[in-house]
């Protein structure tokens, strides 16, 4: 395949480009619902759209279940990864470029599963112990306000992330147990420097790796008490990073979507 690097260029740009404009708009003060926030994609904002089928009985924790690869499953769409050119360290060329996502619900839950190509296991043992393969998700957590930046939110715009860590996933180490914690952290943030632990975590999850990529499942109820959380009452924008750990990845250094569209049928 030929590589044209001014197509690269170009892509870069325009994501930066989208990326202040979200910054500027987040600053105007403008008030009320946005219509770009419950169909960004019609709108233009969000470059993807994943839509959410639903189904009924249990949602699969495993990333490894036949749901997820079934014809009659949900269906899979490619996100393209960039780089993180917002904020100290920049990236500019993150070692994951793409992800395939699929989502999924019933009446009382969503899943959502990530797979991208990595044929190694970073799983933060030893002296790489702050390097390890992660991936996350990004909701913003108010639908009566703009977008807030896509990286990590800003002040008075709280955005809710879910993230699996390769280093807290015991099931890839074989000690497991049926009480094991999730490898899954339920988050808020502000901006930058701003990562808060939620005292309640009701985010579930699994990663599996397959020799070639990783595949993990992200799993939560569509509604909860917690006002720290998304609520999924509806369609929502979301984004994704991904840190390759054996690319001493952390941190602000990962692959970053664009705004994606999760629609729910």
């Amino acid at each position: 395949m030929h590589f044209n690097p001014c197509d690269k260029f170009q892509k870069t740009s325009i994501r930066l480009a989208l990326t202040l404009l979200f910054i500027l708009l987040g600053l105007s003060g403008c008030g009320g619902d946005v219509v770009a926030f419950t169909n960004c994609d019609g709108e233009g904002i969000c470059s993807s759209t994943v839509e959410v089928a639903r189904f009924s009985g249990e949602l699969p924790s495993s990333p490894r279940s036949g749901f997820w690869s079934s014809a009659q499953g949900p269906k899979k769409v490619t996100i393209e990864l960039g780089p993180q050119l917002i904020t100290n360290p920049q990236w500019p060329n993150p070692s994951v470029k793409e992800v395939t996502v699929s989502a999924a619900r019933n009446e009382n839950e969503i899943a959502l599963r990530i797979e991208w190509e990595d044929k190694d296991v970073d799983s933060g043992q030893g002296q790489t112990r702050m390097y390890t393969d992660q991936a996350a998700i990004l909701f913003p957590l108010s639908r009566k306000k703009e977008l807030p930046s896509i990286t990590m939110g800003s002040e008075g715009e709280t955005v809710n992330i879910w993230i699996w860590k390769a280093s807290r996933d015991l099931s890839l180490h074989g000690t497991a147990s049926k009480n094991a914690p999730s490898p899954v952290e339920d988050l808020n943030a502000e901006g930058y420097s701003t990562l808060t632990r939620q005292d309640q975590q009701d985010v579930a999850g699994q990663g599996f790796h397959d020799g070639k990529r990783w595949q993990v499942v992200l799993k939560r109820k569509l509604v909860d008490d917690q006002e720290e959380d998304a609520q999924f009452v509806g369609s929502t924008p979301m984004a994704i990073a991904v840190w390759n750990g054996g690319n001493r990845e952390t941190n602000g250094q990962k692959g970053l979507s664009d705004w994606i569209f999760l629609k729910f049928l």
